[in-house]
């Protein structure tokens, strides 16, 4: 890394790391500014509330007890008891009481009051304050004052230091405060929020080093999927006297997938196909091991080429591998000038050796799958190839691939797909194939890497087909 790509990375975290402090600041603030407006709602805001609906009661005891000409407060006990059961929710008790703190008149529930000395009746009624009581039915909050019978054009409040007799409201606190509900509501969303964000710049803070890393990670592998595309063969080519076609698509971002083609020293063309068991960059890594190994193994004695890369390859993976970790296989050689085909198919879905639309060979040939046998033995097959013969190699991703109805693709379906298209060239084979893969898995995503090689073989020489089918033909028929 140079020193001006490490500056700018230490430049992004610091001011990362600054961002994540100044949310939490302001997460901190938003909090503790919503808790104390949450607390003067709670508190003083109801309070102010109750002292309001107090003095609003006595103004209207006031005013009816001059409407009906009551001069004497004892009398205004119905009055009381009506006002209290018009607002059940909102009033708890009326009463009137005496300098001495006798009760005089009051409504149902008065008996749940507190008791008062002369001196703090006047006291409290000269603050005129909201004081919280726990009664019977719950919280309340009572509010003293001076009774003012007087004339109707007098307005004015008597101070409690020259009234005679005072009136105690006592409200609900329940419904002097669902007035405040929508506010309440809006509050608690506030807190709630301020938690949320401060949770979140937290979770952030503490999972930062693992979202780096995982970026770091999508980029590498980004980086080891171009690598394992650049280790593969362009996918339509011909090499010499062959023209041939493949795709690989791994199910993830890498697969465990390979194919291969490649010229020989002795001028033969060399096809391979893998399928490394699991997926993902353990499968990739297993499969660039693999093939190196088969490149390196093929420069030995033509007819026995494949089996030789078969058994050397095997040795290989059983010492360097664990048991889980294996390989199957196809790997053959083609001579285009005597026409032979030499194959060894090592555990892998046989290839498909199509002559016309009306015979289906299928490679079979081989031993167990690489990797898991040290001591295992590998036979080769052998099968002259026919002007126009196409050999269609591929994955158990595509015959394996399940549909909605977990129905598998099958050999069937695939050769029904090549013979369609037997007559186009290699590469739209292939894309045929693919396509019509695609289309019976529906909506389905794949479940493994979907490979397939298309090969097109034209042998030079000509040859009668009764000498190129002798007793090396080592093919099951599949009509």
């Amino acid at each position: 890394m140079t020193g001006s790509n490490r500056q700018r990375k230490h430049t992004r975290a610091f001011l990362f790391r600054g961002a994540l402090v100044i949310g939490f600041l302001l997460g901190v603030l938003l909090l503790v500014e919503t808790v104390e407006v949450y607390r003067y709602v709670e508190g003083d805001l109801i309070r102010e509330e109750a002292e309001r609906e107090a003095d609003r009661r006595a103004t209207s005891i006031g005013r009816t007890a001059r409407l009906a000409t009551v001069e004497q407060s004892s009398n205004l006990g119905p009055l009381l008891c009506e006002m209290a059961q018009e607002n059940p929710n909102q009033i708890a008790w009326i009463r009137i009481l005496a300098t001495d703190g006798h009760t005089i008149a009051a409504s149902g529930g008065g008996g749940e009051g507190p008791s008062y000395s002369a001196s703090a009746l006047r006291t409290l009624a000269d603050l005129g304050r909201a004081r919280e009581w726990t009664a019977a039915s719950g919280p309340v909050l009572v509010v003293l004052s001076p009774l003012r019978l007087r004339s109707a054009g007098d307005r004015s409040r008597s101070p409690a230091s020259g009234a005679t007799e005072f009136l105690e409201v006592a409200l609900h606190r329940k419904g002097i405060s669902i007035n405040f509900r929508p506010l309440r509501k809006g509050l608690i969303v506030g807190v709630s929020a301020s938690l949320a964000l401060l949770a979140t710049v937290v979770v952030i803070r503490l999972r930062f080093g693992d979202y780096v890393r995982g970026k770091q990670m999508e980029k590498e592998v980004a980086i080891a999927r171009q690598v394992q595309l650049d280790l593969l063969p362009a996918g339509n080519s011909a090499p010499g006297d062959v023209e041939f076609a493949a795709r690989c698509i791994p199910v993830w971002e890498v697969g465990g997938d390979l194919y291969d083609v490649f010229k020989t020293e002795d001028s033969e063309t060399v096809f391979v196909l893998g399928d490394v068991s699991g997926k993902g960059l353990s499968a990739a890594l297993l499969m660039g091991l693999v093939q190196g190994a088969v490149r390196a193994s093929s420069t030995g004695d033509a007819p026995l080429r494949c089996q030789q890369v078969a058994g050397q390859l095997n040795r290989l993976l059983c010492e360097k591998t664990a048991r889980e970790r294996f390989v199957t296989l196809f790997c053959c050689s083609f001579d285009g000038i005597t026409g032979t085909l030499r194959y060894v198919n090592a555990g892998h879905c046989p290839p498909l050796l199509l002559r016309g639309q009306d015979r289906v060979l299928r490679l079979d040939v081989g031993g167990p799958v690489l990797g898991m046998l040290a001591a295992a033995h590998y036979e080769s097959g052998e099968v002259m190839v026919e002007a126009g013969d196409l050999l269609v190699v591929y994955s158990d991703g595509i015959v394996e691939a399940s549909d909605t109805q977990d129905q598998e693709f099958g050999e069937d379906r695939l050769i029904t797909a090549i013979r369609r298209n037997w007559r186009r060239p290699p590469a739209e084979i292939c894309e045929s194939i693919l396509a019509s893969t695609k289309a019976f898995l529906g909506g389905e995503a794949p479940q493994d890497d979907q490979t397939l090689l298309i090969v097109r073989l034209e042998p030079q020489a000509a040859m009668t087909t009764t000498a190129r089918f002798g007793s090396k033909d080592a093919l099951s028929r599949v009509q």
